[in-house]
């Protein structure tokens, strides 16, 4: 993500307190639709996460056949005042106009968050998020203390459902994003950790029946 330049613009958002923004993202048509920002949340707001993920934050550890990490949703969280202002109605809101707009599509009244921990030994195995009639977009943001690529927590994108098949990896880059429309293309995952934590906020949208309809057309 080393590549990415953030635009004047984005910065100074940031200085006047804006939380999350998305108005550097230039989509990207292969392997799947995406984006990736190295920057796309607010500083102080990541530096008030980490440490309450480092403290008292609710982790519940859960295990399924391709992945095991920690995680919790954060509109059932106790969250320090800065975190808690990234659920509120009018980020989300704000957030859900960007990526409906980066991506053409319009998404249902609905936003899902969801804190993820990946801790040493923790991975998540190559899958692709497609459900039917679940979400369709996510936001993923990265938040740690600067971990090294030898630490783990790779987040690689493949052309195809093949492990050896990537087409880019993502260094875990802290204050950095990826965007990217879910389908049975979307094969993803992120290597094992080996030192450090990997702390992300999954952002979820959902399309409207007649965008759903379009996307599994495409």
């Amino acid at each position: 993500m080393s590549e990415v330049v953030v635009s004047p613009q984005a910065r100074d958002s940031f200085k006047t307190g804006k939380l999350i923004n998305l108005s550097d993202a230039q989509l990207k048509g292969t392997p799947f639709r995406h984006f990736v920002l190295r920057h796309c949340i607010n500083p102080a707001t990541a530096a008030a996460l980490l440490d309450w993920f480092e403290g008292s934050a609710p982790w519940r550890l859960v295990e399924t056949d391709f992945y095991e990490q920690y995680e919790f949703s954060l509109f059932d969280a106790d969250m320090p005042k800065l975190g808690a202002a990234l659920v509120q109605s009018a980020v989300l809101g704000e957030s859900q106009s960007r990526m409906a707009a980066v991506f053409g599509v319009e998404f249902e009244n609905r936003v899902n968050v969801v804190a993820h921990r990946l801790s040493p030994g923790q991975r998540i195995a190559i899958h692709n998020d497609y459900l039917a009639g679940e979400e369709t977009h996510r936001l993923v943001i990265q938040l740690n203390r600067g971990l090294r690529d030898e630490d783990g927590g790779l987040f690689m994108l493949f052309n195809s459902a093949d492990a050896t098949d990537v087409h880019l990896v993502l260094r875990p880059l802290h204050l950095s994003g990826l965007g990217f429309e879910i389908s049975d293309r979307s094969f993803h995952a992120v290597s094992r950790m080996h030192a450090g934590n990997r702390y992300t906020l999954v952002f979820s949208f959902y399309a409207t029946p007649a965008a759903r309809h379009a996307l599994r057309r495409n």
